[in-house]
């Protein structure tokens, strides 16, 4: 559980600074140096590999927290929260675990045997990559270069889809002008309970081309970023959030007197849920879950950024809480549209970030509209800084 103490004044992060993070791989085994090991900052552009004496070392690192990965072939990939602030960091050796069990990637197969193919693969993949990018103009130019590595497993009574990946997928985002080594940790689809979740780690670099698509490229990157998450978390630090653009205010939700709760719906969708059935009543409760179970009030008021962000006992850390949903709005104040509004739900007292606007406790609030539609085609490197000009 992550505690920390409250502080109610908000100062400017050093947002620009860099650093450098070095340490050493070695095999925990054996002692002896791991070469040729990708160590990286999950979700950023900062990455590198170990040398022959298993160094390494990480420059341009901005102020944050970050997930460290290190990632080699024979052995289990290792993890590491490290939090930079105005200073490089050195870090204590780390040691690998080997795998011991590396049968799967051992095929032995008879001279008159064939390789089952699951029929349905084709279209789990379609599922997966739907899911995983998302439906935003810049989805369709995004593709995995290697869905092979993908692992499905599919649930048909309850039409789950989960999937992991045996080593890095190599996405590519044409979009955006990424190459993006993806390790996919978990990955869920799950219709009765309307989620879409994925975890996983990975490390951007921007793609090679003319000066002129490098200008198209820099330009959606601005496009994308306006308006995000993080532009909006990073406008809060800095308590500039009208002066970028944003509006917050109060939004008080009351249910609908009459409707079925939610666990309501979610059983009798299981129970109606078997392999080919279509009955009306399956038909029925999916269209419940689909319908508004709550009255929405949106206050008039502009809330003050003091009102729901806080900063926190650890330096770069913040919190984000509010006793009633939010409702976030970029650029038109005047709009309903989902493109131009977001809602958060809290199902925890706070959800923290850091420095880099990345909330780093996802489950802790909902989102709903605009940030909801962003998944992996939209997604920025958390290092990612607005062009000056």
């Amino acid at each position: 559980m992550l505690k920390f103490l409250f502080l109610f004044l908000i100062t400017p992060a050093s947002m620009l600074a860099q650093n450098i993070i070095s340490g050493k791989v070695l095999s925990l085994q054996s002692k002896t140096p791991v070469a040729n090991a990708s160590v990286f900052l999950s979700n950023s552009s900062v990455g590198s590999e170990t040398m022959v004496d298993g160094t390494f070392k990480l420059t341009d690192v901005k102020n944050g927290q970050y997930d460290l990965v290190v990632s080699c072939i024979g052995y289990e990939t290792y993890h590491q929260v490290v939090s930079v602030y105005n200073k490089d960091l050195t870090l204590p050796d780390i040691e690998l675990k080997s795998i011991t069990n590396v049968l799967d990637e051992i095929k032995i197969v008879g001279a008159k045997r064939k390789a089952k193919t699951d029929p349905n693969r084709k279209r789990y993949i379609r599922m997966f990559t739907d899911a995983f990018f998302g439906n935003t103009p810049n989805a369709a130019e995004c593709k995995i270069l290697n869905p092979n590595l993908l692992v499905f497993n599919y649930d048909q009574n309850t039409d789950k889809l989960s999937a992991t990946s045996r080593g890095f997928l190599i996405l590519e985002n044409k979009a955006l002008g990424y190459r993006i080594k993806y390790l996919l940790n978990s990955f869920l689809i799950d219709p009765g309970e309307h989620i879409i979740y994925y975890t996983g780690s990975s490390v951007f670099t921007q793609m090679d081309s003319t000066a002129a698509q490098q200008m198209i490229w820099k330009k959606k990157r601005v496009k994308v970023y306006l308006g995000s998450e993080m532009h909006f978390l990073r406008s809060c630090i800095i308590d500039r959030v009208a002066d970028e653009n944003f509006m917050v205010r109060k939004v008080v939700r009351t249910p609908i007197e009459g409707e079925p709760t939610d666990s309501t719906i979610r059983a009798n969708i299981k129970k109606y849920s078997t392999p080919g059935n279509v009955s009306p009543e399956l038909q029925y409760w999916q269209k419940q879950a689909q319908q508004v179970k709550f009255n929405q009030e949106v206050f008039d008021r502009h809330l003050a950024t003091t009102e729901f962000i806080k900063t926190t006992n650890i330096k770069g850390i913040y919190a984000m809480g509010y006793p009633d949903c939010l409702i976030i709005n970029y650029a038109n104040a005047r709009s309903t549209s989902l493109k131009d509004n977001t809602t958060i739900t809290f199902t925890d007292p706070y959800a923290y970030f850091d420095s880099n606007g990345i909330i780093i406790n996802p489950m802790s609030n909902r989102v709903e509209g605009y940030w909801g539609t962003q998944r992996m085609a939209d997604l920025l490197p958390v290092d990612y800084q607005l062009p000056r000009n």
